[in-house]
């Protein structure tokens, strides 16, 4: 399904790559490409109405459910978005796509503490995950945590599978002043990972990051 890995370039929607539904009749490929077309290109209400047709015929699928909270957080209604999430990680516990973005939503509200042990928590069963230890940078770095900050940063694999150490690098250097040395990191990323610095940007975005 080349649509849901087209998704992975947003925040919110991080993880929509995935295994395949674990019910007896998931949504069909076809169903969930249209609506991730409309995502993809930031038609969420539309969207939202091929979802909540898909949610009525499968009111359990975990991937639907996301999908539709992740639509909710785009459109920054996070009242309506995290009961989606929760809902997915009831019939489906550990769901990564959802788990991420419980975490995202606190991050999105600046709760940047939550964020943090809320992504931290996550780390715990999956340490090299390079997203993840991103978003603890972000965190702690909006903190002033920056001792720790750094621990973490150290622990991202170079250059690892993601742009993730690149936009690490980057992010402490915007903190430090250095505008110039950020955007040498961030062209280093862009050159090795092309369109997969797409979320990074996301989320240097979302903090008001500059370079």
């Amino acid at each position: 399904m080349k649509a849901i890995a087209c998704v992975l370039v947003l925040g919110v929607a991080a993880a929509f790559a995935q295994p395949a539904s674990p019910f007896a009749e998931p949504p069909t490929p076809a169903d969930i490409e249209a609506a991730l077309k409309d995502v993809d290109s930031k038609q969420f209400d539309q969207a939202l109405t091929k979802l909540v047709v898909l949610e009525k015929a499968h009111p359990n699928d975990p991937l639907v459910l996301n999908l539709i909270g992740a639509c909710h957080v785009k459109k920054k209604d996070y009242a309506k978005a995290e009961p989606y999430f929760q809902k997915a990680l009831e019939n489906s516990p550990g769901f990564f796509p959802a788990l991420y973005n419980l975490g995202e939503v606190m991050f999105l509200k600046k709760d940047y503490a939550a964020a943090r042990g809320h992504f931290q928590s996550m780390r715990a069963s999956d340490k090299r995950n390079e997203l993840l230890q991103f978003k603890v940078v972000l965190c702690d770095l909006e903190l002033g945590e920056n001792d720790r900050a750094k621990k973490v940063m150290n622990a991202i694999k170079y250059p690892g599978d993601s742009p993730a150490w690149y936009y690490a690098q980057a992010a402490w250097e915007l903190k430090n002043g250095k505008r110039v040395k950020a955007r040498e990191y961030i062209a280093g990323a862009r050159y090795i990972f092309g369109d997969k610095t797409a979320l990074f940007d996301e989320s240097f975005a979302d903090l008001g990051y500059n370079p």
